[in-house]
C-alpha cells in the first residue's frame, strides 16, 4: 500500500523530523544535509518527499529522475517506524510516483570490516526482496563504494553514468568498476 507524500521545504510542518532522521539514518561520508537537500529540490528533476502514513511522518526520500531514470538517492525510514513494513510501502510509493521510468538505486557494498557491516547486508536483502536486482555495476564516491541495483531488466549503465554527472554535491566525483552487465542483464 502506497505511503502519502509531501514534498519538503525549509517551512514543512516535517523540517525537524528529517533532520534528526537524516543525522540518524546516515554515516557521515554519506550524510547530506537536508537544506542541501531542498536546494536541489528546486530543481525539476529532483524531488525531496516526506513519507506519511496519514498524517503520520514515517521516512523520506531524495528522488532524482533523469531521461527514463528515477535514481532513489536517499531513503530514511524513521527508527520507531522500521520493520513495519514501511520501506516496502516507500519502495510501491516510489513506483506509482514515477511510472514508466527504470527504478535504480545504489547503496553500501557489503563489507565484513566495516561498522555497520549488518546494516549493509540487510540493506541489500531488502533492496533484492523488494524487486530490485543486481546490475554488475559499481562505483566508489567520497571514500565508499556502492553497488548499483536496477528494478527493470534493461539497465543501460551509459545512462546512469550520464546521469551522475548531472549530480553537484562537493566531492562527487565517482569511479565506476565491474562490468554493467549480469547474468540477468538488469
Amino acid at each position: 500500500m502506497k505511503l502519502n507524500t509531501e514534498h519538503i521545504t525549509k517551512n514543512s510542518r516535517y523540517w525537524n523530523n528529517v533532520n534528526e532522521l537524516a543525522k540518524e539514518a546516515f554515516p557521515p561520508e554519506e550524510y547530506i544535509a537536508p537544506a542541501e537537500l531542498a536546494e536541489m529540490a528546486k530543481a525539476d528533476n529532483f524531488d525531496f518527499l516526506a513519507l506519511k502514513d496519514g498524517d503520520s511522518f514515517v521516512g523520506f526520500m531524495a528522488v532524482m529522475t533523469y531521461e527514463n531514470l528515477a535514481y532513489l538517492f536517499f531513503l530514511a525510514i524513521d527508527s520507531a517506524c522500521r520493520s513495519k513494513g514501511y520501506g516496502s510501502r516507500a519502495i510501491e510509493t516510489l513506483k506509482a510516483e514515477y511510472p514508466g521510468k527504470k527504478q535504480i538505486v545504489d547503496f553500501e557494498m557489503p563489507d565484513d570490516t566495516a561498522d555497520n557491516s549488518r546494516q549493509r547486508e540487510k540493506r541489500r536483502e531488502f533492496y533484492l526482496r523488494n524487486g530490485y536486482k543486481e546490475t554488475g555495476l559499481f562505483l566508489s564516491y567520497l571514500g565508499v563504494d556502492y553497488e548499483v541495483f536496477c528494478m527493470n531488466d534493461d539497465f543501460e549503465p551509459e545512462v546512469f553514468k550520464a546521469m551522475m554527472k548531472t549530480i553537484h554535491v562537493k566531492g562527487f566525483k565517482p569511479k565506476y568498476f565491474g562490468d554493467g552487465q549480469s547474468s540477468t542483464d538488469c
